[in-house]
């Protein structure tokens, strides 16, 4: 299904990111609908390989503009904690020049899994929510689903300014990072005295 939507600069094409492959095609479809003339195109985005020891899947949960053609894209597998390793931030464009069923490439923006792993604090499975603002930060949500089953809480982070668009300067993760590493340090803290 769409997990994520978005719009592009002039608010005439719908971007929408499914989470995964359609039958037997190998990687999910970014589909842009046209609302002028109600049309549709598709790209492919290229996944990574599953890296996680329990295999699981990798899927799109979100997509963001982030101005001029670019988009930043969440990518996960459906792991969570020691078993996760997929949990990254990608930078994508579509031009209007993106041809019907062309294979998108990615670049990597941010490697959430490594930094996390880092404080010490739980890697959660369902990094879903991603939001791009007009000041240049980067918005992350955990998704808990609302169920018993699933362990922690709905969680929103501001990641800071961690990408610039690679027309204008090149990509800087130092602010970004350093701000997440607080936050997951004092979500890490909080967690520990919530179980003592």
């Amino acid at each position: 299904g769409f997990e994520g939507v978005t719009a592009n600069d002039n608010e005439d094409r719908v971007i929408v990111a499914f989470q995964r492959a359609w039958g037997s095609e190998n990687n999910p479809r970014i589909g842009i609908y046209n609302t002028v003339d109600g049309t549709w195109k598709f790209a492919y985005y290229p996944l990574d390989a599953r890296e996680s020891q329990l295999g699981g899947w990798v899927g799109l949960s979100d997509i963001s503009n982030a101005g001029g053609g670019n988009y930043l894209v969440l990518e996960r597998d459906n792991q969570g904690g020691l078993d996760s390793v997929i949990k990254r931030i990608y930078h994508i464009n579509l031009g209007n020049d993106i041809e019907d069923g062309a294979t998108l490439e990615k670049t990597l923006v941010l490697d959430l899994a490594d930094l996390i792993k880092t404080t010490g604090a739980p890697l959660y499975e369902k990094l879903e929510g991603l939001a791009y603002t007009p000041e240049g930060n980067v918005w992350l949500s955990v998704d808990n689903d609302g169920v018993s089953e699933v362990p922690g809480e709905t969680q929103l982070w501001n990641l800071g300014q961690i990408y610039t668009a690679p027309s204008t300067e090149s990509v800087e993760e130092t602010s970004g990072a350093m701000n997440l590493k607080t936050i997951m340090a004092a979500v890490a803290v909080a967690g520990t005295m919530m179980l003592l």
